[in-house]
């Protein structure tokens, strides 16, 4: 079963896209801010328990805990430095999608707007048939 990561500051949003990924299948492990995202990602790492695919909110508290515009950036960079493979998709509401496009140019694999479960739910899938394709996992 495919691993996910997912990262978003607001718990709602959170479980709703952890419930609806476990339904299908998907192995979820959670966090709220960029700390506790890149902790849980290093720490998948060390366990070779690697994540196939980094859900990211874009909008977020930064390292240093306070809310801030495109936080998930800093964090995609981080994670990207970690692991240059990894398959993230930023996650985004409307008005950011010119800033989930510059993610994209910064390394992740797609955007997505939040609140159509489903749609992540096949671009999960997508992603990992190419990355089938590409690495053999």
């Amino acid at each position: 079963m495919p691993k996910v990561l997912l990262v978003d500051d607001e718990a709602l949003v959170r479980r709703s896209m952890q419930k609806t990924l476990l339904r299908k299948g998907f192995v979820v492990e959670t966090a709220e801010n960029c700390s506790e995202g890149l902790e849980v990602f290093k720490a998948a790492l060390k366990t070779d328990a690697r994540f196939d695919v980094a859900l990211l909110d874009l909008n977020m508290p930064n390292f240093d805990g306070v809310p801030a515009h495109a936080a998930g950036l800093d964090l995609l960079s981080k994670l990207i430095e970690v692991d240059a493979d990894l398959a993230a998709v930023v996650l985004t509401a409307y008005d950011e999608v010119d800033t989930a496009k510059d993610a994209v140019q910064r390394g992740a694999r797609s955007y997505f707007v939040k609140g159509r479960e489903q749609g992540l739910v096949d671009l999960i899938n997508e992603i990992m048939g190419i990355i089938s394709i590409i690495w053999g996992r």
